[in-house]
C-alpha cells in the first residue's frame, strides 16, 4: 500500500523529534560531501534497483526540492496563509533529467541554496515563523513546519545514500 501523505509527513517528522532541526539542516551538506567523497560519478549514478534513483538522483531531488522550499517559504513570508501547490518528484526527475547532472555539481546547488534558506531562517522572527501557508498535500504549515520537514527530509535522503554506497561497497 502507497504511503500517504499524513503517514509521510508523520515518518519525516518523526526523524527529528526531540532533535535540533537547525543544527540537521546546518550539517547535512557537509556530511553529504563526506560520504561521497572518493567515490566514482559511475558508481553514484548507478541506481540500487530497477526504478531506484542513484545517490545522483537523490543529490538533484534534494537541490531541487530546497530551491523549492525556498520559493515557498518567501511566498508565505510575503502572503500569510499563501496557497502552496504540491509537486510530482518523479516528473521533476525525469524533466530535469537527474541522470544526467553532476552529481558534486547538485550538492553544491544544495549547499548555496540551504545557506541562503538558514541565514534567511537565523532573521527571522517567532512571528514571522509561525506565519503560515496551505500546502495542496500536507495542510496548513508554518515556515517552522517547513524547517521541520526540511530537517526530516534530510535525515531521510542521508540514510537512503548511506544505504546505497553501503551495499555497494558489500557487493
Amino acid at each position: 500500500m502507497a504511503e500517504t501523505f499524513e503517514d509521510y509527513q508523520r515518518r519525516i517528522l518523526g526523524y527529528v523529534k526531540g532533535r535540533d532541526a537547525r543544527r540537521i539542516l546546518r550539517r547535512t551538506p557537509g556530511a553529504l560531501e563526506r560520504r561521497i567523497s572518493g567515490v566514482p560519478r559511475r558508481r553514484l549514478s548507478t541506481p540500487p534497483g530497477p526504478g531506484r534513483w542513484s545517490v545522483t538522483h537523490i543529490l538533484a531531488h534534494l537541490s531541487e526540492i530546497e530551491l523549492l522550499w525556498a520559493y515557498r517559504i518567501r511566498t508565505i513570508l510575503d502572503w500569510d496563509g499563501a496557497a502552496i501547490v504540491g509537486m510530482d518528484q518523479d516528473a521533476w526527475a525525469r524533466n530535469s533529467r537527474y541522470d544526467r547532472i553532476d552529481p558534486r555539481r547538485a550538492l553544491d546547488t544544495f549547499r548555496g541554496i540551504r545557506q541562503s534558506n538558514l541565514d534567511l531562517l537565523d532573521a527571522l522572527s517567532p512571528r514571522q515563523r509561525r506565519r503560515r501557508g496551505v500546502h495542496s498535500q500536507f495542510g496548513t504549515i508554518t515556515i517552522s513546519d517547513i524547517f521541520a520537514l526540511m530537517a526530516g527530509h534530510d535525515v531521510n535522503h542521508s540514510r537512503q545514500i548511506q544505504s546505497i554506497l553501503a551495499k555497494r561497497r558489500r557487493s
